[in-house]
């Protein structure tokens, strides 16, 4: 889907014209408010079903009136990379910057503009685009969005353009963009997830723009649900796996993880006390601790040179402290992709895609195998996926799931060492300084 800089009006005439050979798709209006939810609104502050779409036909026109305007999509319907030109009659033109510059300028007339950087499509009110909380301005704020997307492309393990390893975003990869829009009502509470991003900070008279994408809880979350994947992902990890690429952007860019600093200090205390159901136990916020004494343990304990015996290291990974600990993420979501980096070193199976158990037992012998230790001990305190109900009438919770025994029985084949203090002892964060990149 690509942006157009241009503005259908309210209740007039718009017309399309295509020079492409291929049919494709016009989209009014970037997102609708599905409003069909128990927890609806109390009020509507903009019409729920805005949205509308037109089929273009190739070497075709188009003649359309949408009842309350909005910016204009075009999507190409073949899977090859060709460019067409489009005329359009009965647009105006909405602020819009890109490659570095204005293509419209900030005073168009359309309520609406937008920036689309290497990486981002950032959809806002126009004057919110003045950016000026930041210093840079615009500019500014566009490679900040590319740092960000960078940087979850290194969280993930991701460096190439085709194959297992392929790169959310990329120069060549034209048209596909994480996209972000700021509307006045979303489906569903403050932000969500999805394409676009949704969020619901929506000022028409400020000048600031609503995100700051290196130090910004809300569209790490966000975009990280649309980014998470195995192994992390386990059942009851829905709000938790797309938060440790958060936690991963706070140790890079603000120097610790600000987010679990304080609670990760009785984490083993909270441990001895839940008998190993600590994350049935707990919500989201203390299930994201697991993760995060894990990276600390891996900080002092895990050696990604030991996959890599040619020295050969992919630059995502960092020799920085307070950044260790991320690279035995890094290599287990490759491993868990099928990359095959020193398998035939550690066993020649590859235990992060072919453990034929459940998410959990995936987890654990994954995690244990990368690090080459047996961690059993940390994940039957934590025991991740594992779901807590309570019977009519019982006085104690009951617990099913989590990792199972055949999975402990098949990490103690592999005859791994134990950890001299495994992770489920770590109640702190690495505070580092930080280092220009």
């Amino acid at each position: 889907m690509q942006s157009t800089g241009l503005w259908a009006p309210a209740l007039q005439d718009v017309t399309i014209k295509s020079s492409a050979s291929v049919p494709v798709t016009v989209t009014v209006a970037l997102a609708d408010d599905l409003t069909g939810r128990e927890k609806h609104e109390v009020a509507l502050n903009r019409p729920p079903r805005v949205t509308k779409t037109y089929t273009l036909e190739a070497n075709g026109e188009v003649t359309f009136k949408v009842p309350y305007g909005g910016l204009i999509y075009i999507k190409g319907d073949s899977k090859d990379d060709v460019s067409a030109n489009f005329t359009f009659t009965g647009v105006v033109k909405a602020p819009f910057y890109k490659d570095g510059e204005w293509k419209n300028d900030l005073d168009s007339p359309a309520p609406l503009g937008e920036l689309e950087s290497a990486s981002f499509v950032y959809t806002t009110p126009k004057k919110n685009l003045e950016a000026s909380n930041f210093t840079g301005g615009v500019a500014e704020f566009a490679k900040d969005l590319d740092t960000f997307a960078s940087s979850m492309n290194d969280f993930y393990g991701r460096n190439e353009t085709s194959g297992n390893h392929r790169m959310f975003t990329y120069e060549a990869l034209t048209g596909h963009k994480h996209r972000f829009a700021n509307d006045v009502q979303i489906s569903i509470g403050d932000a969500h997830s999805g394409y676009p991003v949704m969020n619901s900070s929506f000022s028409t008279n400020s000048t600031t723009l609503p995100t700051t994408p290196l130090n910004d809880w809300l569209i790490w979350h966000e975009v990280g649900h649309n980014a998470a994947e195995t192994p992390l992902n386990v059942p009851g990890a829905t709000e938790v796996a797309n938060n440790v690429l958060a936690l991963y952007m706070q140790d890079r860019y603000l120097g610790k993880m600000n987010r679990v600093a304080d609670d990760i200090t009785v984490a083993p205390e909270y441990l001895d006390e839940s008998n190993g159901q600590a994350w049935a136990r707990g919500g989201a916020g203390d299930r994201l601790l697991m993760y995060a004494q894990l990276k600390e343990w891996a900080e002092k304990n895990f050696d990604i040179t030991k996959w890599y015996p040619d020295g050969k290291l992919p630059a995502f990974y960092s020799e920085r402290e307070g950044m260790k600990g991320w690279n035995l993420f890094q290599l287990m979501h490759r491993k868990a992709r099928g990359d095959d980096v020193g398998n035939s070193t550690f066993g020649g199976k590859n235990y992060c895609a072919e453990s034929n158990g459940n998410a959990a037992d995936t987890l654990m012998l994954c995690a244990s195998w990368v690090a080459q230790t047996d961690l059993s001990e940390f994940f039957k305190k934590w025991n991740p996926g594992a779901n807590a109900y309570q019977l009519p009438g019982a006085a104690e919770m009951s617990f099913e799931g989590g990792v199972s025994s055949s999975a402990y029985s098949t990490l103690a084949s592999l005859n791994l060492p134990k950890p001299e203090k495994g992770p489920e002892t770590i109640n702190k964060v690495t505070e580092h300084k930080m280092s220009a990149e």
